[in-house]
């Protein structure tokens, strides 16, 4: 696994373990109260941009236009950059188990950065008792 001292503006998340490792140091062992979705832009060769974006008060399903807007914002930032993707994280309280919102959540997320151009890197869910990649299961 790559170590969290690893993370530089210029390390590539390459592949699943650097992803999980980031995942894991964004979350940062808290106990969330409330949903709140990060995202990371990554460049073409998967270096994270130097911003850590939090959405606080985000509702239990997603709202078509609100996505919509936000896979806008993504490919305003990232300029059509070749290779260019996000790196999502839904942090929320309750049980580790990915729930169907959840489920809801990555796939707007994927197909609103899909219409804008961009790649979906990762998504995980991150709760109080684990972080775990969704896009997987």
């Amino acid at each position: 696994m790559t170590a969290l001292s690893e993370f530089t503006p210029d390390h590539p998340l390459a592949d699943d373990d650097a992803l999980l490792a980031f995942a894991r140091f964004v979350h940062g062992d808290i106990r969330p109260r409330r949903r709140t979705l990060w995202f990371v832009l990554l460049d073409g060769e998967r270096r994270p941009l130097p911003v850590i974006v939090p959405v606080d008060l985000v509702p239990d399903e997603p709202e078509v236009l609100a996505v919509n807007d936000l896979g806008q914002v993504w490919h305003d930032i990232l300029g059509g950059e070749p290779g260019a993707s996000v790196f999502v994280m839904l942090e929320r309280p309750g049980a580790a188990t990915a729930s169907i919102t959840d489920h809801a959540w990555f796939v707007a997320l994927r197909d609103a950065a899909a219409r804008h151009g961009l790649a979906l890197a990762a998504f995980f869910l991150a709760t109080a008792d684990d972080v775990a990649r969704l896009d997987q299961t």
